[in-house]
């Protein structure tokens, strides 16, 4: 970054703090979002699986796919991560290997963002043909297609040869003529994973938004103001849809939006020539340590976007809660009645023993038959 200052000479003179601040969120980013989410998509699956109506639909297919690939996404980083620097074990095999599995991860989250997307809009733009588009079939027939070919486009990082060489003081760096190659498949991740699935849900919601604003306008132009009351339901329900797509576009916008211009600085340096001066490459560090905080952040909250913004997955985790509630008050009450019956067996067990001799004793009657 040195070459895109106004006088390269002039080193910034409060890099440490900087470097510290990345320390920080580095350690957060890896060590405490993976526990978020490993809590929150778990709470995702578990809804969604133990509710009949969310699990027949579509839209449950990609949730479950997300929920897997952004929880594998933050732990298998932490595992990374760990190979790198612990003193404890370390495998150059491995290196590669979390690689893979991790860019894998991220295109088959970000690309069901993209499919869930697209589907909305087909949806919104055409109405009356739902079924061509939605279906459980299809969304399975999807996901595993996307699965599919993330695996062959990571597949290309497991040809990269490690450096183990005793000179190679850090882990998992590439060979000297291997390095051109890691440079082009960091562009490649960066173009499959950022810049076009961000470009598609941005535009895909652009058109929702727009096409759903017009049928409003469209409507309140026709409906005369005799059926002013019935039609205020439908507007209320375009409006939460509305709302739903702006929350999905807005955090999409907000976690990965900065990322992609931090990195396109870092690459191709500012635009129109422009450089950074001392105090502005120091403001660029922070920028850049907080994008990469909010790129993870994409992964783990997930779960609190749902509650927000959906109404029947905020009933249906209420309706868990309160069958969990029923569940442990019959457990509490069956114990304490159990308790209550446990302290008199023995005068139960008396009466009981009492009654079956004087019925095994034959009576008058019976012995003469």
């Amino acid at each position: 970054m040195n070459r895109f200052l106004c006088n390269p000479n002039d080193a910034p003179s409060n890099i440490s703090s900087a470097q510290q601040f990345f320390q920080v969120t580095s350690f957060i980013s890896i060590h405490a979002l993976p526990v978020f989410a490993l809590a929150g998509n778990s709470l995702i699956l578990l809804v969604i699986l133990t509710n009949s109506q969310l699990n027949r639909s579509s839209f449950s297919v990609y949730v479950k796919s997300m929920a897997i690939s952004d929880t594998l996404v933050l732990v298998l980083k932490l595992l990374s991560y760990e190979n790198k620097t612990s003193k404890l074990f370390y495998w150059p095999s491995l290196c590669t290997g979390f690689v893979f599995l991790t860019d894998t991860s991220v295109l088959l989250s970000v690309w069901t963002i993209v499919l869930i997307t697209i589907e909305r809009t087909l949806v919104v733009v055409y109405p009356l043909h739902i079924k061509k588009f939605v279906s459980v079939r299809r969304a399975r027939m999807f996901i595993f297609l996307i699965a599919t070919c993330s695996i062959v486009l990571s597949a290309r990082v497991l040809l990269l040869s490690i450096d183990v060489s005793p000179s190679q003081k850090n882990r998992c760096q590439p060979e000297a003529n291997w390095y051109g190659y890691y440079k082009v498949n960091g562009t490649i991740t960066e173009f499959v994973s950022c810049f076009i699935p961000l470009t598609i849900v941005i535009t895909s919601n652009c058109i929702t938004l727009y096409t759903v604003k017009r049928a409003v306008f469209q409507r309140h132009q026709i409906l005369s103001h005799q059926i002013a009351t019935q039609k205020r339901p439908l507007d209320t329900n375009e409006n939460q849809l509305m709302l739903m797509l702006l929350v999905v576009t807005l955090m999409f916008m907000v976690y990965f939006l900065p990322y992609t211009i931090t990195n396109v600085i870092l690459r191709w340096g500012l635009p129109f020539g422009l450089c950074f001066t001392r105090r502005a490459f120091e403001v660029y560090l922070y920028i850049r340590t907080l994008s990469e905080l909010l790129k993870d952040l994409n992964f783990c909250t997930n779960f609190i976007i749902y509650c927000i913004s959906g109404r029947r997955f905020r009933y249906a985790l209420f309706s868990l809660i309160r069958r969990q509630k029923k569940r442990m008050s019959s457990t509490v009450k069956y114990q304490e009645n159990s308790r209550q019956h446990g302290d008199r067996p023995l005068q139960h067990s008396t009466s009981t023993r009492k009654f079956n001799n004087l019925t095994q004793k034959p009576t008058y009657e019976e012995s003469q038959f």
